[in-house]
């Protein structure tokens, strides 16, 4: 029996590779991280010395700023105002603003800063802002005044390329030593990794040099804790593989000594007829040759039915649901000829209710073709054979005969592959059952033997599952 197995497709070829991947994906998410929290850190370093700078500044020009209940003055020499704008990178504006918001000193570019609810007198605040569309940062301070409610604001404001200089030495002093360290750390990975996958390789090699025969287990000593769990399934496995194997060379086996038997017949009873010059003696034999030849060509069917029932490999995209009522009906009317050759009474009684089951239409024709060839077979002349389909809690197939029985020890036995029960006088191949049991097992639907209703005969009872109930994905019956 020969099994298709679908080939699984993944998105790398190499499993070292795909690690490799998803490695440098998550190493470049976490570089884009330390860019994003590098630079949040290095604006709050580069931040504070300039801002504590800039508040110096203010501080010293309050020094200069006196406030008095008719006016506000300031008296800063000319030297102090030229050192106050002087810097090499960076703009500086200055600005004291009376209470009535008119500029007593300085730059009149700074925007003015609405007073807050409550703030001691002196405190320094901080804000950004702009100035001829140039970012600035300011630093301002409130004094009290003769108007409480209108205080002297103090203004400080600088541009920031000091500040976005600093940013960008402290960024590129921690990110460019990440472009080498990126790199290095990929390729450690990937040395570390190819010496991991080492056992894999070793693994590889021992089952490359095996022979094609050999399914002994793999031994599971050095190998690493991840692997051992495939290696015991493929153990396990190979195991039934051994099994299946052993079974189908004991198949073939059975099927080589039941075909060499007719085939013995067929060719005595030709020979037989070479030497025949009567014409009712040769007519004779060539019925006998006729008959040889039905029963090989029933017993090669039957082998071909169980090869294809064992080799299928329908899926549940291949099942289709079928109306076991008209399917029955059918096959129930294509036997009527050999029923009634027999003079045996074959009737049919569908289900009062839809019976739709999921599966292959050809094999279940097959396993009802072989039920009912069994109990024409094995039922005698002015005999009854009747098919049933009943659809209730779930759906059953019956098929009942008033011939010889199965005797309870051996309704298990006549599931086994040419096993025939002794002293019937009927002709047969002993793969009936076995065809029958194993089309029931690839549908998932059970089967019974018991005695017909009026404990004369067989009954055989195949249970299914209604469509849609289960799906079609694997093949596990237990047998009855």
């Amino acid at each position: 029996m020969i099994k298709r197995f679908r080939r699984v497709s993944y998105a790398f070829d190499s499993l070292l590779g795909e690690v490799l991947l998803w490695i440098l994906i998550l190493l470049m998410f976490l570089w884009a991280m330390s860019v994003i929290m590098t630079y949040h850190v290095a604006d709050t370093i580069a931040q504070r010395p300039y801002d504590d700078l800039l508040a110096e500044h203010v501080r010293n020009l309050t020094k200069f700023v006196h406030v008095d209940p008719r006016r506000t003055t300031v008296s800063v020499p000319a030297s102090v105002g030229d050192i106050l704008h002087s810097d090499a990178k960076d703009r500086l504006y200055y600005q004291v603003l009376a209470p009535d918001g008119s500029i007593v000193f300085g730059d009149k570019e700074i925007p003015w800063e609405e007073p807050p609810e409550h703030s001691d007198a002196g405190e320094v605040r901080f804000r950004d802002d702009e100035i001829a569309g140039e970012d600035v940062r300011v630093a301002y301070v409130f004094l009290l005044s003769n108007q409480e409610d209108h205080p002297v604001l103090i203004q400080a404001a600088e541009t920031r390329n000091k500040r976005t200089a600093l940013v960008a030495s402290i960024i590129s002093g921690v990110i460019v030593p990440q472009f080498v360290i990126v790199p290095m750390a990929v390729m450690l990975v990937y040395l570390a990794l190819s010496k991991g996958i080492t056992p894999l390789q070793r693994l590889q090699e021992e089952l490359r040099q095996r022979r094609p025969t050999d399914l002994s287990p793999i031994s599971v000593k050095g190998i690493p804790a991840e692997i051992s769990p495939m290696l015991v399934a493929l153990n396990d496995v190979m195991v039934r593989l051994e099994e299946h194997l052993m079974g189908q060379r004991q198949f073939i086996a059975d099927a080589a000594h039941q075909l060499k038997t007719p085939l013995t017949g067929l060719r005595m009873q030709t020979e037989l007829a070479l030497h025949e010059t009567d014409a009712g003696h040769l007519r004779e034999r060539l019925q006998a040759v006729v008959l040889s030849a039905e029963r090989l060509t029933h017993l090669t069917h039957q082998l071909l039915s169980l090869a294809r029932a064992e080799a299928t490999t329908e899926s549940s995209d291949a099942f289709q649901p079928v109306d076991l009522n008209s399917l029955a009906h059918e096959v129930t009317g294509e036997w009527a000829v050999q029923a009634i050759a027999k003079g045996i009474d074959l009737g049919f009684e569908p289900a009062d209710s839809p019976a739709p089951v999921v599966g292959s239409s050809f094999l279940l024709r097959e396993m009802l073709g072989n039920l009912v060839d069994n109990a024409i077979k094995y039922t005698p002349s002015g005999g009854q054979v009747v098919v049933r389909v009943k659809a209730e809690a779930s759906i059953s197939l019956l098929v009942e005969d008033t011939g010889i029985g199965i005797s309870i020890g051996e309704r298990k036995q006549v599931f086994e592959r040419f096993y025939r029960v002794l002293g019937t006088g009927a002709d047969g191949s002993g793969l009936g059952l076995a065809i029958v049991q194993e089309i029931a097992e690839l549908h998932r639907a059970t089967v019974r033997l018991s005695e017909g209703n009026s404990g004369v005969g067989t009954s055989v009872t195949v249970a299914f599952s209604r469509a849609g109930d289960v799906g079609m994905t694997g093949v596990a019956v237990s047998r009855t």
